[in-house]
Protein backbone atom coordinates (compact mmCIF):
# COMPACT_ATOMS: atom_id res chain seq x y z
CA UNK A 1 0.00 0.00 0.00
CA UNK A 2 1.59 3.35 -1.12
CA UNK A 3 -0.44 6.54 -1.65
CA UNK A 4 0.14 7.63 -5.76
CA UNK A 5 2.41 10.07 -5.93
CA UNK A 6 0.46 13.07 -8.09
CA UNK A 7 -3.27 13.35 -9.22
CA UNK A 8 -4.59 15.10 -12.15
CA UNK A 9 -7.84 16.92 -12.23
CA UNK A 10 -8.77 19.27 -14.89
CA UNK A 11 -10.81 22.68 -14.70
CA UNK A 12 -13.40 24.36 -16.62
CA UNK A 13 -14.15 28.07 -15.03
CA UNK A 14 -16.08 31.63 -15.86
CA UNK A 15 -13.98 34.40 -14.00
CA UNK A 16 -16.38 35.77 -12.13
CA UNK A 17 -14.88 39.37 -12.67
CA UNK A 18 -13.08 39.06 -15.81
CA UNK A 19 -15.50 36.93 -17.85
CA UNK A 20 -12.78 34.88 -18.90
CA UNK A 21 -13.01 30.95 -19.25
CA UNK A 22 -10.27 29.20 -18.16
CA UNK A 23 -10.13 25.12 -19.26
CA UNK A 24 -6.76 23.35 -18.30
CA UNK A 25 -5.34 20.71 -17.02
CA UNK A 26 -3.32 19.98 -13.96
CA UNK A 27 -1.23 17.72 -12.23
CA UNK A 28 -0.35 17.82 -8.32
CA UNK A 29 1.48 16.18 -5.18
CA UNK A 30 -0.29 14.06 -3.06
CA UNK A 31 2.62 14.84 -0.13
CA UNK A 32 5.02 17.33 0.47
CA UNK A 33 8.53 16.72 2.16
CA UNK A 34 9.16 18.55 5.27
CA UNK A 35 11.26 21.35 3.19
CA UNK A 36 8.34 21.95 1.16
CA UNK A 37 5.83 21.99 3.97
CA UNK A 38 8.11 24.68 5.54
CA UNK A 39 8.25 26.39 2.44
CA UNK A 40 4.19 26.42 2.23
CA UNK A 41 4.29 28.22 5.71
CA UNK A 42 6.64 30.31 4.38
CA UNK A 43 4.64 31.59 1.07
CA UNK A 44 1.90 31.89 3.12
CA UNK A 45 3.54 34.29 5.82
CA UNK A 46 5.15 36.19 2.84
CA UNK A 47 1.57 37.00 1.53
CA UNK A 48 0.35 38.07 4.78
CA UNK A 49 3.30 40.10 5.19
CA UNK A 50 3.80 41.46 9.02
CA UNK A 51 1.68 40.39 11.52
CA UNK A 52 0.10 37.86 9.30
CA UNK A 53 -1.91 36.93 12.68
CA UNK A 54 -3.68 40.10 12.47
CA UNK A 55 -4.68 39.94 8.72
CA UNK A 56 -8.84 39.47 7.72
CA UNK A 57 -9.83 35.92 7.32
CA UNK A 58 -11.01 36.35 3.61
CA UNK A 59 -6.81 37.12 3.79
CA UNK A 60 -5.68 34.04 5.45
CA UNK A 61 -8.04 31.85 3.16
CA UNK A 62 -6.40 33.47 0.23
CA UNK A 63 -2.62 33.26 1.50
CA UNK A 64 -3.57 29.61 2.12
CA UNK A 65 -5.05 28.78 -0.97
CA UNK A 66 -2.05 30.11 -2.68
CA UNK A 67 0.19 28.93 -0.58
CA UNK A 68 -0.98 25.56 -1.10
CA UNK A 69 -1.39 25.41 -4.70
CA UNK A 70 1.86 26.62 -5.24
CA UNK A 71 3.62 23.96 -3.31
CA UNK A 72 1.36 20.95 -4.50
CA UNK A 73 1.20 21.67 -8.23
CA UNK A 74 3.60 20.19 -10.61
CA UNK A 75 2.25 21.68 -13.78
CA UNK A 76 0.00 23.68 -14.46
CA UNK A 77 -1.75 25.71 -17.73
CA UNK A 78 -0.58 28.49 -19.52
CA UNK A 79 -3.34 30.65 -17.92
CA UNK A 80 -2.19 30.14 -14.48
CA UNK A 81 1.25 30.21 -15.43
CA UNK A 82 0.43 33.65 -16.70
CA UNK A 83 -1.27 34.90 -13.44
CA UNK A 84 1.65 34.10 -11.38
CA UNK A 85 0.55 30.72 -9.92
CA UNK A 86 -2.15 32.70 -8.77
CA UNK A 87 -1.15 35.51 -7.15
CA UNK A 88 -2.30 37.60 -9.87
CA UNK A 89 -5.22 36.22 -10.05
CA UNK A 90 -8.43 38.28 -10.34
CA UNK A 91 -10.82 36.08 -10.22
CA UNK A 92 -11.60 34.47 -6.86
CA UNK A 93 -13.91 31.94 -8.05
CA UNK A 94 -11.18 30.83 -10.10
CA UNK A 95 -8.56 29.97 -7.08
CA UNK A 96 -11.39 28.82 -5.08
CA UNK A 97 -12.17 26.08 -7.56
CA UNK A 98 -8.63 24.91 -8.67
CA UNK A 99 -7.51 25.15 -5.17
CA UNK A 100 -10.95 22.83 -3.71
CA UNK A 101 -10.54 20.73 -7.07
CA UNK A 102 -7.20 20.10 -6.12
CA UNK A 103 -7.57 19.60 -2.48
CA UNK A 104 -10.87 17.69 -3.02
CA UNK A 105 -8.38 15.06 -5.60
CA UNK A 106 -5.45 14.94 -2.93
CA UNK A 107 -7.85 13.66 -0.08
CA UNK A 108 -9.59 11.29 -2.08
CA UNK A 109 -6.09 9.41 -2.58
CA UNK A 110 -5.82 9.45 1.38
CA UNK A 111 -9.44 8.06 1.84
CA UNK A 112 -8.78 4.83 -0.64
CA UNK A 113 -5.26 4.64 1.56
CA UNK A 114 -7.21 4.58 4.24
CA UNK A 115 -9.82 2.18 3.24
CA UNK A 116 -6.38 -0.50 1.70
CA UNK A 117 -5.37 -0.18 5.09
CA UNK A 118 -8.85 -1.10 6.79
CA UNK A 119 -9.55 -3.98 4.22
CA UNK A 120 -5.15 -5.07 5.24
CA UNK A 121 -6.58 -4.83 8.65
CA UNK A 122 -9.68 -6.91 8.65
CA UNK A 123 -7.95 -9.88 6.99
CA UNK A 124 -5.09 -10.31 9.39
CA UNK A 125 -7.91 -10.37 12.13
CA UNK A 126 -9.26 -13.01 9.54
CA UNK A 127 -6.09 -14.88 10.11
CA UNK A 128 -6.34 -17.87 12.82
CA UNK A 129 -3.98 -17.50 15.17
CA UNK A 130 -1.72 -20.44 16.44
Amino acid sequence: MAIKATVDFAIDCKGELTGNQYTGSFVAKTKLSMKESLKQDEIYRSILGANSQDAADSSKKVAAAISYLMTHLVTSPEFWKAQNLGMDCEDMNLLAEINNVCQSKIEAEYKKLAEEAKASEELLKAIPTV
